[in-house]
């Protein structure tokens, strides 16, 4: 007995590199791949350099969605002409995982909902997400956030390990369009592709390990009355100021610009880069004022807007659970460890209580 169902779809595993090889002849594909010992998102000129098997990245897929470093416009000083060349370009990024398309979600919600800004926009409309499934190392805490699992209209396809195949869930009419064209790749979803769908699911969570988890209950509250803590204090004390956390982080999208003119003088460029609330420049306005002068300040900043200030203004917590500003930082400060501090909870006490 077959399954019809009109949001899903199952593609065999060995279809799979047909199915990249087609898109890649329609449009810019990127994907991940290993560098070294880590992985990375590229773009893709050999569909078998493609890496299915990774926990993350080091940086976001955002950065094909909203540049570290771009060029807004240039103008010319005297008549205050404005020109921009900008251009999108069709893109498919393969291999998201859920965490980070929850990120996207998350700047969709800053770039495009009151102001939009239109060249995030039409970046957004040339591009197709199509995610795939993950199981979590010691750093991944997206249980906690919600984030575990694709969520939303935010993606096209999403691709769940089913041991032989895929389970394909389609999110958009993009995702119908893919599977139109490629449908000899895919099949019908039976009654057995079904029941591996739900047990891939259940053994994610069954992945997690508790202690690795925070308890976000009432994390606003909770970062509200700590505020005064002397563990951000304590924290700060092993932060370098590097601002790794903030550059690895998905849903980060503070940016500052320059005006750069030409040897001429007839022609400026504004130019965009991402920067970092944890550099002390960030916070600095005329007069020499500093409004984050000190690095505990800077530092219970970035979770004052991570579990506070992105709730308020887009009803979402601004964390995905990723992992990424735990693994990559150099001092070792863990987010899920300062949490539990905040939260009086003491590691040992807590291996006591869960054993």
């Amino acid at each position: 007995m077959e399954f019809h169902i009109d949001r899903a779809k199952v593609l065999p595993k060995a279809n799979l590199w047909e199915l990249l090889e087609g898109l890649k002849k329609r449009y810019k594909l990127i994907a991940p791949v290993k560098e070294g010992e880590k992985f990375a998102f590229r773009e893709i000129s050999d569909v078998s350099s493609v890496e299915l098997n990774y926990t993350r990245t080091i940086l976001p897929p955002k950065k094909f969605l909203l540049p570290y470093r771009r060029e807004r416009f240039s103008y010319d000083p005297e008549t205050m002409e404005f020109k921009s060349s900008f251009k999108a370009e069709e893109q498919v990024i393969f291999g998201i995982h859920s965490c980070d398309l929850h990120g996207i979600s998350i700047l969709d919600s800053i770039h495009l909902k009151e102001n939009p800004d239109p060249r995030y926009l039409e970046v957004r409309r040339k591009t197709i997400l199509i995610g795939i499934s993950c199981f979590p190392d010691e750093y991944c805490f997206c249980l906690s956030t919600g984030t575990a699992f694709p969520d939303g209209a935010n993606w096209d396809l999403f691709l769940t390990d089913v041991g032989p195949d895929y389970f394909v869930s389609i999110g958009s009419p993009k995702g119908d369009e893919i599977v139109l064209t490629f449908k000899h790749l895919f099949r019908e979803i039976e009654k057995e592709d079904l029941e591996l769908y739900k047990r891939s699911t259940a053994k994610k969570k069954r992945a997690f390990n508790e202690e690795n988890l925070p308890d976000l209950e009432r994390i606003s509250q909770l970062i509200e009355l700590e505020y005064d803590s002397p563990v951000w204090e304590e924290e700060a004390k092993r932060c370098l100021g590097c601002g790794t956390c903030t550059n690895t982080c998905p849903t980060c999208f503070c940016y500052t610009s320059v005006d750069v003119p030409d040897l001429t003088g007839k022609e400026v460029k504004r130019i965009e880069f991402i920067t970092s609330c944890q550099y002390p420049y960030y916070s600095l306005v005329a007069g020499e004022h500093y409004f984050k002068p000190t690095r505990t300040s800077r530092f219970r900043h970035r979770y004052y807007h991570k579990f506070v200030g992105y709730p308020y203004q887009i009803e979402k917590l601004g964390c995905v659970g990723c992992g990424r500003c735990t693994a990559e930082c150099p001092a070792g400060i863990s987010m899920v460890k300062t949490i539990k501090r905040l939260r009086g909870v003491d590691e040992k006490e807590l291996r006591e209580v869960t054993e």
